[in-house]
């Protein structure tokens, strides 16, 4: 195994799970939830971010598909929707800040990709790894983003079943669901898109 593909995922993992979750943390925040700032997640210390087990899974599918499709999970950022103005609109608002922190930080490595800097392999690593992490976030299926961002356009009575619905299948079923979603939804959905996107930021 290349070095750089193992170096690059690592820092790829630490930038692409400590921001995404600062995000979230940092969104809450200005949005009137202090849950994240008690809890310290508006540090960009890794070891409150991370969590063991999901780096590792996040690690070993990052360097065996070469980035293109990183699929684990980090601790998640806690927030009380009762603090936001509008719970529904803000909730997602905090979701998909974690998302589109990855999406610029993919833009962000597709320039250094493009502007020839040295070690080609280790920029385009991070650009899908980002930009693969940020998609996989808005499948809509709990625990990921997306299933709270669709709540923001859904019935109010739907979104409350919805949340009803999470807090029942609790952090137990949260990899489980990951893993279903990463070998069932993925290759259809994930993939396709991926590609695509990879071809407007690098070229190929």
């Amino acid at each position: 195994m290349d070095p750089i593909v193992i170096l690059s995922a690592i820092f790829g993992l630490l930038l692409a799970c400590v921001l995404h979750e600062w995000a979230h943390a940092r969104a809450a925040y200005s949005l009137g939830d202090p849950t994240g700032k008690y809890d310290g997640r508006l540090s960009l210390n890794p070891v409150v971010h991370l969590d063991p087990i999901g780096s590792l899974v996040l690690l070993i599918s990052s360097v065996g598909t070469m980035g293109a499709m990183p699929i684990g999970w980090a601790r998640p950022v806690r927030h009380d929707p009762e603090n936001f103005r509008d719970p529904f609109l803000d909730v997602a608002l905090v979701a998909a800040a974690g998302p589109s922190i990855n999406f610029i930080l993919g833009v962000l490595f597709a320039c250094a990709y493009r502007a020839g800097l040295p070690f080609p392999l280790f920029w385009a690593m991070l650009v899908k790894m980002n930009i693969g992490f940020g998609l996989f976030n808005l499948l809509p299926f709990p625990p990921l983003d997306g299933w709270k961002m669709i709540q923001a356009v859904l019935p109010k009575d739907v979104s409350r079943s919805l949340r009803d619905l999470e807090r029942k299948l609790g952090n137990h079923a949260a990899p489980v669901i990951l893993v279903l979603s990463f070998f069932i939804i993925g290759p259809y959905v994930i993939s396709p898109l991926f590609a695509k996107i990879m071809g407007l930021l690098l070229g190929y």
